[in-house]
């Protein structure tokens, strides 16, 4: 409850609203009204979000400071403006002071003062809804409205959306007034795409490329250094081209739905490769702009996209460095030009054009596409294995049906999922953090592991053999790493490698992730285990090895 509170005569309002937690009172409300009433930001940017916070209160305070004295004069108009503005921020609230707040700003709408009313327009394109949609093709279709004006009316009625409001722009004779002309085009561009998102819109992965284009080069991310074992994969799937020339990603042509790729396991991200964008590198935004939209409205990126998706075509534009928003507004205007059918919708997007700049070149990637691989996925714990980092360990130990697979440092159980998904069939985990061995047994049950056995351990000396029935033929895990562990990894690792050496079965394996492979390799060898195979990866900036490890049969 908002009450009356005493201030000392030291309290500064302004800086108190830049501390995070604090919360005005009723006493502020007079305080607030002036800061906002001001004008200097952050502080009256600041005072109008906390006076939304005392809800009724502020709404109340804001409509009797504007109330005009009978006989007198309406007062500085700036100071009224930035006031209507923040009412509009209660608008936004649900209930009566939000609806309350919206009658008022539409009552703003026709008052005598055009910063009130434009500060009032703005308010009501934010908020939204049918109300202010009506209000604001009301003063449209008023005709009177002067240049700065119309041009806030653009953009609030490209927010509001809907039939209407989209006709009336479309139909907008900008004249020489070339801001207006901007103004209406980005609001063209939010209309139409906010008419669309009614309608679903997803990728289509069982579709086959169109015939009559080239099939598309599809690059598929990996962590650094797994990029050998992901083409490895792919070859064995028949979908590998050339051998990769980096060790992050592997290039493929598709011929196939998109649904092929999920056959492998290993990549984590997909691209399809546009090509090159037929400008000097460090262009004119103009320049790279146009070459952006040649590209994107080319016969085979649209055949592309008609084929792969269900429902409206719905895009994006982004870049590998930075933001670049006056070329994103440029794009988006002349791609909807060209290209009807191609949507713009940062928000609900089905696909993005990323653009590389510096490099040249542009892709499209995929954003509205459920990957089936990693669907049993519900439950995460900090800094657990990324899917296709867990993917890569199962690929290199090779499990079996046969086997009887230990993880000691399970964490959510992607491991051991991998395994089960690959045919293993007896699984233990282990682990000391509670939350991860529950976390663990959710995804488990969801990939259909349900027989997988797990229990709280030490790496160093956990014995899992009553779990499985026997010792385990596979120990695989991603143990913890750089700031994932409160001790020193190496040593916490090279102590776990004598515990493993006295669990492992004779011929059995040992696949994981060592961040000091100089401090763990001898432990290994000390326990007669032979190094198979090893790649260097980078698992977002700790850097580890992955390594299979063979135990001689006795």
């Amino acid at each position: 409850m908002h009450g009356a509170m005493a201030r000392g005569s030291d309290f500064d309002l302004a800086a108190a609203l830049a501390r995070p937690g604090f919360t005005p009172g009723r006493g502020d409300v007079p305080a607030l009204l002036d800061l906002i009433a001001g004008g200097a930001d952050p502080a009256a940017q600041r005072a109008a979000a906390a006076l939304a916070t005392l809800g009724d209160l502020g709404l109340q305070a804001v409509l009797a400071r504007l109330a005009p004295v009978e006989g007198a004069p309406l007062g500085e108009e700036g100071a009224r403006a930035r006031l209507v503005g923040a009412a509009g921020i209660l608008a936004r609230r649900v209930g009566p002071v939000g609806e309350a707040a919206v009658a008022r700003l539409v009552a703003w709408t026709a008052d005598p003062q055009v910063r009130v009313r434009r500060a009032a327009i703005a308010a009501l394109g934010k908020v939204g809804g049918d109300a202010a949609r009506a209000a604001l093709i009301a003063r449209w279709d008023a005709g009177d409205a002067p240049p700065d004006e119309r041009r806030t009316l653009a953009e609030a009625l490209g927010k509001v959306g809907g039939a209407e409001a989209l006709a009336r722009l479309r139909s907008t004779d900008t004249g020489d007034d070339a801001e207006l002309a901007r103004r209406r085009d980005r609001a063209v561009l939010m209309a139409d795409r906010e008419a669309h998102r009614a309608e679903p819109s997803e990728v289509a992965a069982d579709a086959a490329p169109p015939a009559s284009i080239a099939p598309p080069v599809v690059r598929l991310g990996c962590k650094a250094g797994l990029a050998p074992l992901l083409y490895e994969e792919l070859r064995g799937l028949g979908l590998a081209g050339p051998p990769p020339r980096r060790d992050d990603h592997v290039d493929v042509t598709l011929r196939g739905p998109w649904s092929t790729l999920f056959a492998s396991r290993l990549w984590a991200t997909a691209a399809i490769q546009l090509g090159a964008l037929d400008v000097a590198r460090g262009a004119e935004p103009e320049v790279l702009g146009a070459a952006i939209v040649r590209l994107v409205t080319a016969e085979p990126t649209r055949a592309l996209l008609r084929a792969w998706t269900r429902g409206p075509i719905r895009w994006r534009l982004g870049f590998a460095r930075g933001h670049k928003r006056a070329i994103v507004w440029r794009v988006a205007r002349d791609v909807a030009a060209a290209a009807p059918e191609l949507v713009n919708d940062p928000t609900a997007t089905t696909w993005e054009i990323l653009v590389d700049d510096e490099a040249g070149t542009a892709e499209l990637v995929p954003r509205r596409l459920a990957d089936p691989r990693t669907a049993w996925r519900s439950a995460d714990v900090p800094a657990a294995s990324h899917p296709s980092v867990a993917a890569a360990l199962a690929y290199l130990a090779t499990p079996r049906e046969g086997d009887r697979v230990w993880d000691p440092f399970c964490g959510s159980g992607l491991e051991l999922a991998e395994c089960w998904l690959r045919g293993a069939r007896s699984l233990a985990g282990s682990d000391l953090d509670d939350a991860a061995l529950a976390a663990a047994r959710t995804n488990l049950d969801a990939a259909g592991a349900t027989v997988a056995r797990l229990a709280a351990g030490d790496a160093r000396a956990y014995a899992p053999a009553d779990l499985l029935g026997g010792a385990p033929t596979l120990i695989i895990t991603n143990p913890p790493l750089g700031s994932r562990v409160a001790v020193a990894a190496p040593a916490l690792l090279a102590e776990a490698m004598h515990n493993f050496g006295r669990r492992l079965a004779p011929g059995g394996r040992l696949v994981w992730i060592t961040p000091a492979p100089k401090r763990t390799s001898p432990a290994a060898e000390a326990i007669g285990l032979c190094l198979v195979r090893a790649f260097p990866v980078d698992l977002g900036g700790v850097r580890g090895r992955l390594e299979r490890w063979d135990h001689p049969a006795k």
